[in-house]
């Protein structure tokens, strides 16, 4: 990445998304043509099949696109490590984190983006259950089930979780200075929550997004994710208790 600082950086984990990032990246530079500053976008990559030379292409096009591929042993922490791993590496006043499977639809970003950037809140997550979002992409209603019940249970156990309308979001935006001196954790997707408890942003929002089906490729839920989800809770829940309630969480109303 460039030693200079931007506007916004879009951290992308990838793990076998070859067919994917074509079109995200694409989606992406028309919706942040515009932003002032200029933006990156760097994939860190956990894949076995040729998604490194997809992003190379994308580099040779001219886009503002980076690659940290991550080979087997040191895929530490899966997508929440990943991310990590992005956090440390890029150089956005604004970090972005999205799927690379467009069922986080780019359009959405600058949405996410404004009110961070305006000092209106630390942290804006996209929220597939406020009255502007959809879950149309969960496949099935054993996947709508499992996923709301999650979303109680965990406003249930961590409270810094429940301004947020959708705590297991993989979409939201955060100040970069949030993480300063923050050591995190992750293990497996739930790299939000991660955030929430360990940083206690003061203020943050919601902003509603229609959930897409993935555009290609398969999903990477498994009942292993599973059982790591269920692991980092416990652990997540008991950090919360040991950190003491802190500063209220306020979600604030967004003008954007």
């Amino acid at each position: 990445m460039p030693a200079e600082t931007c506007s916004v950086s879009v951290v992308v984990p990838t793990r076998n998304e070859a067919a994917n990032v074509g079109p995200l990246a694409a989606r992406l530079a028309e919706t942040l043509k515009d932003v002032e500053g200029g933006w990156e976008l760097l994939f860190v990559d956990d894949s076995d099949d040729p998604t490194p030379g997809a992003v190379g292409s994308l580099r040779r096009l001219g886009l503002p696109v980076e690659l940290l591929h991550r080979p087997p042993g040191a895929r530490h922490g899966g997508l929440g490590g990943a991310v990590q791993e992005g956090f440390a590496r890029v150089r956005g006043t604004v970090i972005v984190v999205m799927d690379a499977d467009l069922q986080h639809p780019p359009e959405v970003v600058p949405a996410l983006v404004a009110p961070v950037l305006a000092g209106e809140a630390a942290l804006v997550a996209g929220s597939r259950y406020v009255w502007a979002g959809g879950d149309a992409g969960l496949s099935g209603p054993w996947r709508h089930l499992v996923s709301r019940s999650c979303r109680m249970l965990v406003h249930l156990l961590v409270p810094p979780s429940r301004p947020l309308q959708d705590p297991l979001s993989g979409l939201f935006a955060l100040q970069r200075s949030l993480l300063d001196g923050v050591a995190l954790r992750p293990e497996g997707y739930k790299i939000l929550l991660e955030v929430v408890v360990r940083a206690r942003p003061e203020r943050v929002g919601n902003v509603g997004f229609d959930f897409a089906p993935r555009h290609a490729g398969s999903s990477k839920a498994t009942v292993r994710q599973g059982m790591l989800f269920f692991k980092h809770l416990a652990r997540l829940v008991v950090a919360g208790r040991r950190a003491g309630p802190g500063q209220p969480v306020a979600q604030v109303p967004l003008s954007s």
